[in-house]
């Protein structure tokens, strides 16, 4: 049997070229959605009629899609998240569902750091008034020898631990789901001690029933009036307009987020219209080097599949369980 897969993330079209043309040398069809995700439910379904495979976005893959798609036997994120997907339907349904995890670690670390910066001495704001013809002074704050709280200290959130130390930061940390031991350098507290006492609070935790809006007013009126949030993780995490609350009140310094609960960001989103707030297009685990090895480990994973193997990065081992399982191994 020849498989079909659906490339529906950007990131595999841009950078992708050999891991398609290793999906074709294993004999795969490699088809491209109408435009680049997140695909709705009813796009996806469309999309996916005949396809074994998906390489996807931060798409729609829910029970009624897998219930529409009874050929679909695997769905490869691209792309570390998995929130977009229902392991527990897919697992039902006989679908594997893989990530990438690590494939993007050292970029998103990359940017969050930029964004930092960024908003820290305002070069978002500078930049616009040059274009613009003008010339000011934009009085900003110092990163060096400040403190840096991480919300999740995961892969990303170690490696800008790592980056800190060049600025001699002190580095809090709230990861409920690690030992407080293990990290040098860091120190394990409580969400509301780091929030109280950080200079720079930085997300990196997954969006679950848990963390969702977990940053909302009672949590923003913890925060230094100096103090500047960046998110470079999920959208949900943040109550917006309890942010842009915080924002218009001057109750925190600034924002810099790359991520939104509704991707993309409405045009007429009001925190397009937040004061002291960066926004960018969910493009901190876009560089080349990134992408790259994303798209091979996405490919990988269904290559596995079409030759006899278990991929490696399964998000829900228990398919292997399933009486519907649609893969034969």
């Amino acid at each position: 049997m020849k498989w079909k897969v659906l490339v529906t993330a950007r990131a595999f079209w841009v950078s992708g070229q050999e891991a398609e043309a290793a999906l074709r040398e294993a004999g795969c069809e490699v088809v491209r959605s109408s435009r680049a995700g997140p695909l709705t439910e009813d796009e996806l379904i469309e999309a996916l009629d005949g396809c074994h495979g998906v390489i996807g976005s931060s798409d729609a893959y829910t029970g009624r899609v897998f219930a529409a798609c009874p050929d679909l036997q695997i769905v490869a994120r691209c792309g570390v998240g998995t929130d977009s997907v229902d392991m527990r339907a897919a697992a039902d349904a006989g679908i594997v569902a893989t990530n990438t995890p690590g494939a993007m670690s050292e970029a998103v670390a990359d940017f969050t750091f930029a964004l930092m910066l960024c908003i820290a001495r305002r070069l978002h704001e500078g930049h616009a008034l040059m274009i613009n013809g003008g010339w000011n002074e934009f009085p900003g704050s110092g990163i060096y020898d400040k403190t840096l709280g991480l919300v999740g200290v995961g892969r990303i959130g170690r490696a800008v631990a790592e980056r800190s130390k060049g600025f001699r930061m002190r580095v809090l940390a709230f990861d409920p789901a690690l030992s407080r031991e293990g990290i040098p350098g860091v120190e394990f507290t409580d969400l509301d001690t780091l929030l109280r006492e950080s200079d720079y609070v930085s997300l990196h935790v997954p969006a679950t029933p848990e963390t969702t809006r977990m940053i909302d007013a009672s949590k923003l009126k913890l925060m230094k009036s100096t103090a500047f949030l960046i998110n470079t993780s999920r959208g949900a995490l943040i109550n917006d307009g309890d942010l842009i609350a915080a924002l218009e009140e001057g109750s925190i310094a600034g924002a810099a987020l790359d991520v939104y609960a509704k991707e993309p960001l409405p045009a007429d989103h009001p925190l397009r219209r937040a004061p002291r707030c960066l926004l960018q297009p969910h493009n901190a685990f876009n560089s080349l080097e990134s992408t790259k090895e994303m798209s091979r480990q996405s490919a990988v994973t269904i290559i596995d599949l079409v030759q006899g193997r278990r991929p490696d990065n399964v998000c829900n081992p228990a398919v292997w369980d399933s009486p519907n399982l649609r893969v034969k191994i």
